[in-house]
């Protein structure tokens, strides 16, 4: 016994056909202007996700790009710095203690500014729900002290900075002078491809949320479509629409469960 067709399948089938056979004649059903702007839709999302795809690999090719020139040079400075060793040798112990303390200074002037951040919103928190106001006073003074210290803190990062650029610059006439230049250069660059890799794996990571969301929008779209041409396939069959290809349709779906 041959088994029954599907109600559901059948439909379906019926409006996807009538979405070719029925636009721009007379007896076109109103809901295929739903499936029109479901297609439209559906397209709009596709292209988005599309730029989307394009940027992330351009942004991947371009940090690719910027990678390789960085290895150029750095292969070209090596050399100097190899020639020059004696000299870059002889900053290089008191170089390496003041990137130590400029790398420590750093992290504690970004934990200062996020502790000061916080302190900022307790203090507008506790001022809008009115609380005891010796307790307000004091985290203001609290408040007041962290700022200060943030300030020293930030002197000290350009004291910092400054020994080390001293340290990085060889007086005229000082042998060696070009090896202890690459070598500064050297530094920069290693600062400067960490920086850029930050950025780079934050602005991928955006990138791939949005085309994360981008695909769910799309799936949605398309839900969407199926639902237009099913609800197409509906209202041909109520009015039985004439036509060639789709009238076939109508006794099955009569027999259909």
């Amino acid at each position: 016994m041959a088994k029954a067709e599907s109600y559901n399948d059948l439909i379906f089938q019926l409006g996807d056909l009538a979405r070719d056979r029925l636009p721009g004649k007379p007896n076109c059903p109103r809901s295929m202007e739903r499936v029109f702007r479901a297609e439209q839709a559906l397209v709009a999302r596709r292209e988005e996700l599309s730029a989307l795809e394009q940027e992330m690999n351009n942004e991947d090719a371009a940090y690719q790009d910027y990678l390789a020139q960085q290895e150029q040079e750095r292969t070209e400075l090596q050399l100097t710095v190899r020639k020059y060793k004696r000299a870059v040798d002889a900053i290089e112990g008191k170089v390496k203690d003041l990137r130590k303390a400029l790398a420590n200074k750093r992290a504690e002037i970004r934990y200062g500014a996020d502790a000061l951040k916080k302190l900022e919103a307790k203090i507008g928190d506790m001022e809008m729900s009115r609380r005891d106001p010796l307790e307000i006073s004091t985290a203001r003074d609290n408040l007041k002290k962290n700022r200060i210290k943030h300030m020293r803190s930030t002197r000290d990062l350009e004291a910092i900075e400054d020994d080390l650029k001293m340290a990085l610059t060889p007086l005229p006439g000082q042998p060696g002078a070009q090896g202890i230049l690459a070598h500064s250069r050297l530094l920069a660059m290693q600062d400067e491809e960490e920086a850029r890799k930050e950025e780079f794996d934050q602005r991928m990571g955006e990138i791939d949320q949005a085309i994360a969301q981008k695909e769910e929008e799309i799936q949605a779209a398309e839900d969407y479509l199926d639902q237009a041409l099913f609800l197409l396939g509906e209202e041909v069959y109520a009015q039985r629409i004439a036509d060639a290809q789709l009238a076939p349709f109508y006794p099955r779906l009569d027999r259909a469960q």
